[in-house]
């Protein structure tokens, strides 16, 4: 009698000696021999599908597993597949085995079965990966009974492979329990697209290239839908899917960002559309700006609310109330409205209190502030801690209406304080394959200031867009958006035990948007790793840095820093806090930051961080220097500046002794840490040195 299922693996259309990767959902034809009152026996269908491959070929059933994702500890031995009964069915027998991917498993039989099982890469789906090996070793997909869009991961793979960017590695850490049983805690990646990105995809038109181009073969065997996609011929597809036919250039802020804008002028949209709002150390302006951030730029962002009912202090600090405002103002006797909070959230001092009262100007005076030196500009100003009211406007303003003092004005502050609300802040984290982590943090408490406060927002938005893009992050990056001083306090309140055991590095970005020279303020012995890289960007970015004691500290470096929290922090700045006459004045506004100044303010804290993650410690191979000309690395043609590049080559595997790091070589030799390690990647290339360790 013919069994309908045994009958489709005969027939299936693999050759021997191939490898063959088997997507299916068996579901239909277990139904099928139920309906035929015929056991279901699918030990036979694989072995039939071995006898065709042959001992030559290689068979492969996916049984991907994503509960690792969610901490979930993996374990080699028992952690079911989620990708169909046949790869889990292979997984109980003995001639097959499992390869070590906690994200993306295959149950391997066949001639590579060994070679497939000894990879364990931490990106799940670039190189080096079963991914890889179906693209190189010209292997057949067979999918039964699976829509396309369902299974064909290849996909990302290729993705990985470009660069996409709508996508990047979010690493994963959970215990991982091996096959002999040993338990120990690992990392892996998995390739995830940004949130905040509205990337649209059409597989079924996919689908019909490969048919189209010969990449794929479609046949019914039955009521069963069988394609054979050749994984090789497809990957050239996929690559122009994405490169011609608009994958990538779909990969757009939802509704806020045009795809045309670089990246410069993106940071300084934020600042302009992040301008207007009213922030202060709590309040709906803070949750206004998270929540742009979130759904603009940062889909996963952490917004946190720190409850003030049930936290009334913090460390040696009171928790201040949440404080709000709806409108501000002053009208003289005719109902002239003279300065008014809705032009400009500056002229309110920050906390007021409400008040309607009308009064001479002679008693209003002594709520007003301006200043003396900058008679244009009006002062930022605020009483956090003492209930007062008050404006802020400018000198030259001022001293126009101390001409009339017994003039009466109207008064109108509508504010309110709320004991039982909360102060908000952000909170983003994007694993590395390590557990030590760098904190990156800027404050979100000032209103309509350009360089001192929304510099820093811009920036710190698009350093975590570059550090998602590395391909391998050795660092765990804990960004933060927080109210100055009070929000360090309470992040130190809700983390200081594991930021104290993690944090190797970290920066505080501040006043970091403008066009002024660059400068830095050093944790307090100035001798912490943090301080070394700062103190290297510096000399390398301009001519002239600018490097402050942490006498000289302002921002929340003072709480990061502070003893008995010893983290090692640096503040980065363009134009340091204080230093610039449009200092908490409306003269920081958003002509003072410039794009340009975006831009270096992002630079200097890239290259900080090309330096965390890339500064290790080698040793040379050879006894004695290595002969250059063999390696190709020598000159064969005298020009200008060949000399010089030899000359910094032989000096670079002068001190690779293992105990020096890049940055180290880089001090000694008084270069740019990234010209070091170009060339410490082409020695690696050529197989010359060996990596020792991390500096930390």
């Amino acid at each position: 009698m013919l069994i309908p299922y045994l009958e489709l693996a005969r027939n299936l259309k693999i050759s021997s000696g191939s490898t063959v990767f088997i997507s299916s959902d068996i579901s239909r034809l277990a139904f099928e021999a139920l309906e035929n009152n015929i056991d279901f026996n699918v030990n036979e269908f694989i072995d039939i599908i071995q006898d065709k491959i042959g001992n030559e070929g290689t068979l492969l059933f996916p049984v991907y597993n994503w509960d690792f994702c969610h901490g979930i500890p993996f374990n080699y031995n028992k952690t079911v597949g989620k990708t169909g009964l046949l790869g889990n069915a292979a997984l109980k027998r003995e001639d097959f085995k499992r390869t070590k991917n906690a994200l993306y498993s295959f149950a391997v039989w066949g001639k590579d079965k060994d070679f497939l099982c000894s990879l364990d890469p931490v990106i799940s789906l670039g190189r080096n990966t079963v991914f890889e090996y179906l693209h190189r070793n010209n292997a057949i997909n067979v999918v039964l009974d699976v829509a396309f869009s369902d299974h064909y991961t290849i996909c990302h793979y290729v993705e990985q492979l470009l660069g996409v960017p709508y996508r990047y590695n979010k690493y994963f850490k959970s215990d991982y329990i091996d096959e002999h049983g040993n338990v120990s805690r690992k990392t892996y990646s998995m390739s995830v697209r940004y949130l905040e990105l509205d990337v649209q995809g059409n597989a079924d038109a996919l689908y019909d290239e490969f048919l189209k181009h010969g990449a794929a073969y479609e046949e019914k065997i039955g009521r069963h839908t069988i394609s054979y996609i050749d994984i090789a011929k497809s990957i050239p597809l996929i690559e122009k899917d994405i490169l011609e036919n608009n994958a990538a250039m779909q990969a757009q802020f939802k509704g806020q960002f045009d795809k045309k804008l670089s990246s410069d002028e993106r940071m300084y949209k934020i600042i302009k559309d992040l301008f207007p709002i009213t922030r202060s150390i709590s309040g709906n302006g803070n949750r206004q700006t998270l929540k742009y951030l979130k759904e603009n730029c940062l889909g996963e962002l952490k917004i946190l609310e720190y409850s003030i009912a049930d936290n009334p202090t913090i460390f040696d600090w009171e928790t201040p109330y949440e404080w709000n405002i709806d409108e501000a103002y002053i009208e003289d006797e005719n109902g002239n409205i003279i300065i008014d909070f809705k032009n400009n959230n500056l002229h309110i001092l920050g906390y007021s209190e409400s008040v309607d009262i009308t009064i001479p100007f002679s008693e209003l005076d002594e709520h007003l502030y301006s200043l003396e030196d900058d008679i244009d500009a009006i002062p930022y100003v605020t009483s956090y801690y003492k209930t007062r009211w008050g404006f802020c406007l400018s000198h030259r303003q001022r001293e126009e209406l101390r001409k009339q003092p017994e003039k009466l004005y109207h008064v109108v502050i509508k504010s309110n304080f709320n004991k039982n609300g909360s102060i908000t802040y952000g909170e983003l984290i994007i694993n590395g394959y390590e557990d030590d982590e760098i904190l990156i943090s800027t404050y979100i408490c000032h209103p309509s200031m350009a360089n001192d406060n929304l510099s820093g927002i811009a920036v710190a938005t698009k350093i975590a867009k570059y550090i998602y893009a590395l391909p391998e992050r050795k660092y765990t990056y804990r960004i933060i958006f927080i109210p100055e001083t009070i929000g360090a306090l309470i992040y130190l309140k809700e983390n200081i035990n594991h930021l104290q055991k993690y944090v190797k590095a970290g920066f505080v970005l501040s006043c970091i948007g403008d066009d002024g020279d660059y400068s830095c303020v050093h944790t307090p012995y100035n001798n912490t790793y943090t301080d070394k890289i700062v103190t290297h960007v510096l000399k390398h970015i301009t001519d002239t840095p600018k490097e402050y004691s942490y006498i000289e500290r302002g921002s929340d470096e003072r709480q990061f820093c502070a003893p008995n929290v010893n983290l090692p922090i640096c503040t980065l700045s363009r134009t340091k806090f204080g230093k610039f006459k449009e200092y908490h004045t409306s003269n920081d506004n958003l002509d003072f930051v410039t794009e340009k100044g975006l831009q270096g303010g992002f630079e200097y804290v890239k290259k900080c961080i090309e330096i965390l993650e890339n500064n290790n410690l080698y040793q040379i191979k050879t006894i004695g220097e290595p002969q250059l000309g063999k390696y190709g690395l020598y000159p064969t043609i005298s020009q200008k500046g060949s000399a010089d590049y030899t000359r910094r080559l032989t000096n670079i595997i002068a001190y690779l002794n293992g105990e020096n790091s890049i940055l180290d070589i880089a001090e000694i030799l008084n270069v740019p840490f990234n010209e070091v390690l170009e060339i410490i990647m082409q020695l690696n290339e050529k197989n010359l040195i060996n990596i020792v360790g991390t500096e930390k």
